[in-house]
């Protein structure tokens, strides 16, 4: 059986898996880096036979790729010949040129709305702790202060001063999102006195979440990727150097009737007429 070893992220793995699962049964090598939330998503999915974390990182995913001959826009015929049970591989490089994902692994169907069987008590978790909160329900999600700061997006200010310009254009709630260490999306929750499930949620639990959620907004993660997977309206907001990823793996059914919208980290006001466009479109 194939393993296939992929870099760390959900993001990373969804788009390589969007391709890789109609090759049928494999098992997963995740490369190993903290939070670890995807195997536990990785686990929810069809054609999945088992999925770990390797001693790898991103850089020696690469170099075994260049070493087998993969390439960077390899073909699933060429992969398919490699006579090993590990395959190194990975759609990003092709992905931050600007190339389509359906040009990765060109011979194989993309699938961009594979389906996610979330267990039952999870659904009944998700759907217990969203409901005492106001339709609709604005999920946001800002991150931390780490990642913040490494990846220049915004900071508590400008994240407040987005949010109320938000708050006077909907209705409902907004519900800030996020795993245990987004101390940021914490913080901004209450100083701006924004109800939160911050660290309340587990892989399962987020997926159905990312699902009964009115609209999401946040930065470039996971959780926003996974929403485009579901079919449901995101904005989602993308560093300068990711410009050419920020669109190039996105459903292109999404991309044309605008419910998913890519911004550049911006001042907060022009952020805001994007997103005022994206929520006349959608909602």
């Amino acid at each position: 059986m194939r393993n296939f070893c992929v870099p760390s992220g959900i993001g990373d793995f969804s788009w390589a898996y969007s391709k890789l699962k109609h090759v049928g049964m494999a098992n997963w090598a995740v490369a190993d880096g903290w939070p670890h939330r995807t195997v536990p998503y990785i686990k929810l999915l069809e054609n999945v036979n088992d999925a770990t974390y390797g001693p790898f990182n991103y850089t020696e995913i690469v170099r075994l790729e260049e070493q087998f001959g993969f390439g960077m826009t390899p073909t699933w015929e060429r992969v398919n010949q490699f006579p090993g049970e590990n395959i190194y591989i990975e759609p990003n490089r092709h992905l931050e040129a600007g190339r389509r994902l359906e040009d990765w692994l060109p011979d194989l169907p993309c699938d961009f709305h594979y389906d996610i069987p979330v267990p039952m008590e999870d659904r009944q978790r998700a759907m217990s702790l969203l409901q005492t909160f106001k339709r609709p329900l604005w999920g946001i999600s800002c991150a931390s202060y780490r990642g913040s700061e490494a990846w220049k997006t915004w900071g508590h200010d400008e994240w407040i001063l987005y949010l109320k310009m938000l708050e006077a254009e909907v209705g409902g709630t907004i519900l800030m999102l996020g795993g245990f260490w987004d101390d940021l999306t914490s913080t901004v929750a209450t100083t701006g006195g924004y109800r939160d499930i911050v660290g309340r949620t587990s892989v399962p639990m987020m997926v159905e979440v990312m699902n009964l959620l009115d609209g999401y907004i946040g930065f470039s993660s996971g959780m926003g990727i996974i929403r485009t997977v579901l079919n449901k309206p995101v904005f989602m907001m993308w560093p300068d150097h990711q410009v050419e990823l920020s669109t190039s793996w996105a459903p292109q059914n999404m991309l044309e009737t605008r419910a998913y919208v890519a911004s550049l980290w911006r001042e907060p006001g022009l952020v805001f007429t994007r997103t005022k466009d994206w929520l006349r479109r959608n909602f």
